[in-house]
């Protein structure tokens, strides 16, 4: 984005830029457990990834669920990948979890988890559908985001996903829109949960 604003006395524009950073972005066969997993799920990383790749850069968007729209939102961008494995899930993040529930696909994450070795991960796939949530005074669970796990790096063993954010990192870098991100579970205190997860169903 470009804006001009006054600065000082002087009547002169000053150029402001608005600079995003693109995220990051990995090949298949750079992940420890690609090679081995079930054909389904292969389509599915590699269709993820191929978006990434193949696409301009496409940053965070509110309502986008369409490269041709310029950009995603979390959801937009898991609608797109899984249309185009050929799946049929829902629109936004809330509905997408509530599929994977009603198809009995969806694990919950225990809010005692603190890292991947919880028992409660103990199931997670790659191509695996993430969710995140804030947690209301009475207990009421807002799903807030989604993206997919990819899996390890071969080269440190780190735990990437992808998706589209405004603001996510990899790796201390920082970016905006859709692609490669650090898979973390949320700090004790985090306003937002890991609340679930689960392969998508046919």
């Amino acid at each position: 984005m470009l804006s001009l604003s006054g600065f000082g006395q002087s009547t002169d524009p000053v150029l402001v830029l608005d600079i995003k950073t693109r995220p990051a972005r990995i090949h298949a066969d750079e992940l420890v457990e690609y090679a081995t997993l079930p054909d389904a799920s292969k389509k599915l990383i590699e269709t993820a990834l191929e978006v990434a790749w193949q696409s301009p850069w496409l940053p965070y968007l509110a309502g986008g669920a369409n490269p041709e729209a310029g950009g995603f939102d979390c959801s937009g961008a898991m609608y797109y990948v899984l249309r185009k494995a050929g799946y049929h899930p829902s629109r936004s993040s809330g509905t997408q979890m509530e599929w994977l529930k009603t198809n009995g696909a969806l694990h919950e994450v225990s809010r005692e988890a603190r890292d991947l070795e919880h028992d409660s991960l103990a199931d997670l796939k790659p191509g695996d559908l993430l969710f995140w949530a804030r947690i209301g005074p009475e207990g009421e669970v807002r799903v807030h985001h989604v993206e997919m796990f990819l899996g390890t790096e071969k080269k440190d063993g780190h735990a990437v996903m992808i998706g589209s954010t405004d603001g996510r990192s990899y790796r201390g870098q920082r970016a905006n829109g859709y692609g490669l991100h650090d898979f973390r579970v949320p700090k004790m205190g985090s306003a937002s949960k890991l609340v679930g997860y689960g392969t998508p169903p046919k």
